[in-house]
């Protein structure tokens, strides 16, 4: 079966290493959907892909085809008590979905600290996409293959966001046995620190997109489609559609009751004078990072041209504010808590956009405004929703 932990076996440096990686392969087995390894830095360039089997095929081949002569039982048990071995993690289809908790385990990852790779994917999509059109379309030919390109970059940068987004709530997942050599315990909370350099990469990066829209002027679409066959594609590049759709996503991971669920359980899963990631700390983390032009903002004019708040964070915050509502309205399956901070949140922001619409020194464009005044809108319709829970029976 497929163990998509496989590729979380060597840190990215060590993958680099092009002589360890003909040894003894850069991934922990074949069945892992491992993308090429493209090193930051070109002078440090290893193999692109795995070329052999790695220690977890190994270790399955050994099991499943050793010839045993004595005890076939012990045999058995014996090598399959090297579980916790470097290498030999396993995690497969079924623990790999976007709500599993595990963020080791995806697929097309690489490396042993996912938020590395993110990082470093995401650079280079942003690096490439302003080249876009120079490096895929020659002299005489059509755009195509730059609008196809460019969706590959942005996709490719969404991707890496969407592993980022797993780390809140995260928990990491061994198979072990008691008794084991190095045993691990079945479930271990995801230190705190790098849940918070999730959220910290989610803020700088997918909730605060930077696009040229000139370069939108290029992406054609191709023309070709089946006779009798209506297209339901706009032909330009709906660049909006697109961005708030990710950014959705991202929304639907870290916000999921689930992920809410997990994380007021993890804390009390960690010793009590050790560093915990809080539903509370969340919560800020989260608004902060969306609503940061609601929190303080200097004297001056804004204009429709050069808007306090541009198109992207206005979708952003539009889809932000329908989820912390639909907390507090319908958030029957997330925790108390979670409905409660919901609220408290959506109370701070109210305050925020009062004080930033009576301003003085402050002049705002009418795209910004005409939003704001929406969310004020929004945000009271919901502190002001009757909620009805149903008695139990």
């Amino acid at each position: 079966r497929h163990n998509f932990k496989a590729s979380s076996w060597k840190a990215l440096k060590d993958i680099g290493d092009k002589e360890s990686g003909v040894r003894e392969g850069t991934v922990a087995s074949v069945m892992d959907y491992s993308p090429p390894n493209i090193a930051a830095d070109p002078k440090e360039q290893g193999l692109y892909y795995s070329q052999t089997l790695g220690p977890y095929d190994i270790w399955a081949i050994e099991y499943g085809y050793k010839v045993i002569s004595g005890d076939e039982a012990a045999e058995l048990k014996k090598i399959a008590a090297r579980g916790a071995e470097e290498g030999l993690d396993y995690a497969t289809d079924e623990d790999t979905r976007s709500f599993d908790p595990d963020p080791l385990s995806n697929r097309f990852d690489l490396g042993s600290e996912p938020l590395e790779f993110v990082e470093r994917q995401m650079a280079r999509s942003m690096e490439l996409i302003p080249k876009v059109v120079d490096r895929t379309v020659k002299d005489g030919e059509g755009y195509q293959r730059a609008r196809q390109s460019f969706g590959l970059l942005l996709g490719e940068y969404w991707r890496s966001a969407g592993f980022a987004a797993r780390y809140p709530g995260g928990v990491y997942v061994h198979r072990d046995h008691k008794g084991d050599k190095d045993a691990r315990p079945p479930f271990e909370v995801v230190e705190a620190e790098k849940q918070r350099k999730a959220m910290k990469i989610l803020a700088d990066s997918i909730f605060a997109p930077e696009i040229d829209g000139t370069k939108l002027n290029y992406l054609a679409a191709s023309r070709w489609r089946h006779w009798g066959e209506e297209s339901l594609l706009r032909l330009d590049y709906p660049i909006h559609d697109t961005v708030v759709s990710m950014q959705s996503m991202v929304l639907s991971q870290v916000l999921d009751s689930m992920t809410l669920s997990r994380i007021v359980d993890n804390e009390q899963k960690v010793a009590a004078d050790a560093d915990a990631y809080t539903l509370p700390e969340h919560f800020t983390l989260l608004t902060d990072s969306v609503f940061s032009e609601w929190m303080k903002v200097e004297k001056g004019e804004f204009t429709n041209r050069t808007p306090l708040i541009n198109s992207y964070r206005r979708n952003l915050q539009r889809e932000t504010l329908r989820r912390l509502c639909l907390l507090v309205t319908h958030g029957m399956s997330a925790p108390p808590d979670a409905r409660t901070l919901a609220r408290m949140k959506l109370v701070e922001l109210n305050d925020k956009i009062d004080q930033l619409l009576k301003a003085k020194g402050v002049k705002l464009d009418d795209y910004s405004k005409a939003h704001l005044m929406d969310c004020q809108t929004v945000i009271k319709r919901a502190l002001d929703a009757e909620v009805t829970v149903s008695s139990a029976n």
